[in-house]
């Protein structure tokens, strides 16, 4: 047997090296086999991610829901303004939501509120109507003003501001705790309003529709109506000092940034709070 081996040392490490080689390549092949096994599964699993086998479409009501979400700050912020209960309020969105066109609207703000206003209209006893004195800073009110006059955007920020400045300068204790700013009057008294932002809400849905609406945009032709005094020839006009003192107010409130959300409004009423 020794001699066998001495004898044929080459041959018998040529085949060693021989099964080494081929050892190595059974392994290799087994790598490369694990490896396209793992791919593939791999594969599949992110097939059956992407594609599962049931897509459920979510329901309309569903949708609504969502978008009622989405917008809850809005929808929280005028449930406040109008006193009316939260939930109370989603869920009549929910039930109202097609006679509105909720989903998507262009002018979510504006479409709320005058949904509300009909429905404080028709029922009247889903909202609270106790008054809320203002204790609210100028800034904050005239964030308000800024705020509702962006939804009703005839109306020129600038005036109205200055409107409410020379009528209450929005410190007027007996103004403020009415709520109203802007010297509304009825039967001879001044106009009481639940709170303060329904209050700057109100005004300036009257200067849209009853002034701005009618073409009187200048502080001239509002005045006419607004503050109006007789001349000596016996005709309509606006007094020349309101309309000197409205003017001069406008200085103030004429050049700066108009344009604010909801969460910066109620920042400046969580600061005048704390």
């Amino acid at each position: 047997m020794k001699d066998f081996i001495i004898s044929n040392k080459k041959g018998l490490l040529l085949v060693f090296i021989g099964l080494i080689i081929l050892i190595a390549m059974l392994i290799a092949h087994n790598k490369v086999m694990q490896k396209e096994l793992l791919v593939s599964s791999i594969s599949m699993i992110d097939a059956n991610i992407s594609e599962p086998e049931s897509k459920r479409v979510l329901s309309e009501e569903e949708l609504v829901s969502i978008y009622i979400n989405d917008n809850i700050e809005l929808v929280s912020f005028l449930a406040d303004v109008f006193k009316i209960n939260k939930d109370t309020l989603v869920e009549r969105l929910k039930s109202d939501y097609q006679n509105i066109n909720l989903v998507n609207n262009e002018n979510l703000e504006y479409t709320l509120i005058e949904y509300l206003l009909a429905l404080e209209d028709s029922e009247k006893e889903l909202f609270d109507n106790s008054i809320d004195l203002c204790n609210d800073s100028k800034e904050y009110i005239v964030a308000l003003l800024k705020y509702f006059s962006n939804v009703y955007d005839n109306v020129d920020f600038s005036i109205a501001a200055a409107i409410a400045q020379i009528e209450s300068g929005y410190t007027v204790t007996s103004m403020l705790n009415k709520n109203n700013v802007f010297g509304g009057m009825s039967g001879g008294s001044l106009i009481r309003y639940k709170n303060i932002e329904y209050g700057i809400l109100s005004y300036v849905k009257l200067l849209s529709d009853g002034y701005f609406g009618k073409g009187l945009t200048t502080v001239d032709t509002i005045g006419r109506v607004y503050n109006p005094i007789f001349n000596e020839n016996g005709v309509k006009i606006a007094n020349p000092s309101w309309v000197s003192k409205v003017n001069n107010a406008m200085d103030e409130f004429i050049n700066i940034e108009t344009e604010i959300s909801i969460a910066e409004v109620l920042a400046l009423k969580t600061i005048e709070e704390e």
